[in-house]
């Protein structure tokens, strides 16, 4: 993954600057970048689920919906992530598409007003997305 930047032939950590206005990202750096994107948000998912429940007040089955969706399905699909990056990054990629088209479709129904839209974009489908991509980015560049 080439980067613009503006000085020849140096290393610094997990940059390599390889030449005129181009830096190389360690595949190890994209890695712990797409493990930690996942892990904040599973961990703001679970906390918001929990938070949830409890406010509803409901029983198991609603604690359940609630830790399930979509904090569960991070975390499984993390996991594989975690193991195997092409797999697991082209899940969370198609989670972060899939949620980005539920919320589009709500806002064109009228469900969703505008703002809610962009902080549902930025918490639901932007993290697995991005995640995703990297995971996939750093599976090609480990092979």
């Amino acid at each position: 993954m080439a980067v613009p930047f503006c000085f020849n032939g140096i290393e610094k950590g997990s940059f390599v600057i390889k030449g005129e206005n181009e830096v190389d990202i360690q595949p190890g750096l994209l890695r712990s970048i797409a493990r930690g994107l996942m892990i904040v948000t599973i961990i703001f998912w679970l906390w918001f689920g929990i938070g949830s429940a409890y406010v509803e007040n409901g029983g198991p089955i609603n604690w359940l919906m609630h830790l399930l969706f979509p904090a569960g399905i991070f975390i499984l699909s993390s996991l594989i992530a975690w193991r195997r990056g092409g797999i697991g990054g082209g899940l969370l990629a198609f989670e972060g598409i899939l949620a980005f088209g539920f919320i589009v479709n709500a806002y064109l129904q009228g469900s969703l007003i505008a703002s809610t839209l962009i902080l549902m974009c930025l918490t639901l489908g932007l993290p697995p997305l991005a995640a995703g991509i990297l995971f996939i980015i750093f599976w090609k560049q480990s092979r």
